[in-house]
């Protein structure tokens, strides 16, 4: 009867065990939302960085071109705010949203489409959310030319922009953000409209644009009655012409050129 007694409560002991193990891995697991076949990641926001403190001297700062400073003086210091980053790399290299991120403690979403640079994004654990795809209203998937910072959808590949990955991969194919150049990769695409309201957000302070030649693509794709956007950085150094009479119809004051960016913000 004792070895019985003893018998149960080894066994009621290993089954609290096992859910404790559960409940601790489920503790310390990127929060995952599933949408279609897709899924949102959420990180834990333990900054896995290689420049913890930003990449210039004596600021803090991600961009490469000092948007995310420019932005913040327009925003006046905006603090607990909103971004969606288009382009969102590896989360961490030219990030025009990691400062507000960190420093003002926003809240996000990158968007990657290279599955290999949002394996990266991952590592680095920012808190924000993350989603491997493409921003589409009008095609279910797109194929991508991977080629590390420039990898474009064929869908919207200029000779222009193929020549340059043509150029660039001589010189940058073995960089880590070059891995498998020359493949192509299919992508899910997903409505942003559809994202955000799985998110449950309709209001975004600050949208950054940096897809090398879908932005237009990106731009018409925009459910504008239902989106409130405040801000835009788009980098315009192909069809800058069409983009700037874009945003004038849809409501944006042109502010200024930051180098390889155009800066709006919707008129009030």
């Amino acid at each position: 009867m004792q070895s019985i007694s003893i018998r149960c409560v080894m066994i009621v002991l290993f089954a609290v065990f096992i859910l404790f193990l559960f409940y601790f891995s489920r503790l310390h697991t990127k929060e995952e939302i599933s949408l279609e076949s897709t899924a949102i990641v959420k990180g834990n926001g333990s900054y896995k960085l290689e420049y913890p403190n930003g990449v210039k001297q004596d600021v803090i700062s991600w961009s490469q071109y000092g948007q995310d400073k420019f932005i913040d003086k327009l925003l006046n210091k905006k603090q607990n705010g909103f971004f969606v980053e288009i382009g969102g790399y590896d989360g961490e290299s030219f990030s025009n949203t990691l400062f507000f991120e960190k420093v003002r403690d926003w809240d996000g979403l990158l968007v990657e489409a290279s599955p290999f640079m949002y394996d990266m994004m991952l590592t680095k654990d920012r808190k924000c959310y993350m989603v491997n795809a493409c921003i589409s209203k009008s095609l279910p998937a797109m194929t991508f030319v991977l080629a590390g910072a420039i990898t474009s959808a064929k869908e919207t590949l200029t000779d222009r922009h193929r020549k340059r990955i043509n150029s660039e991969k001589i010189t940058y194919a073995k960089d880590k953000h070059w891995a498998h150049p020359n493949d192509t990769v299919k992508v899910n695409c997903l409505p942003l409209l559809k994202i955000m309201k799985t998110l449950g957000r309709n209001d975004i302070d600050y949208f950054s644009l940096d897809v090398e030649g879908a932005e237009m693509h990106i731009l018409n794709s925009i459910e504008w009655d239902y989106l409130n956007i405040d801000v835009f950085t788009i980098e315009t150094d192909q069809n800058r012409d069409q983009i700037l009479s874009f945003m004038k119809q849809k409501g944006y004051k042109w502010i200024q050129k930051l180098l390889g960016d155009d800066i709006f913000k919707k008129i009030r």
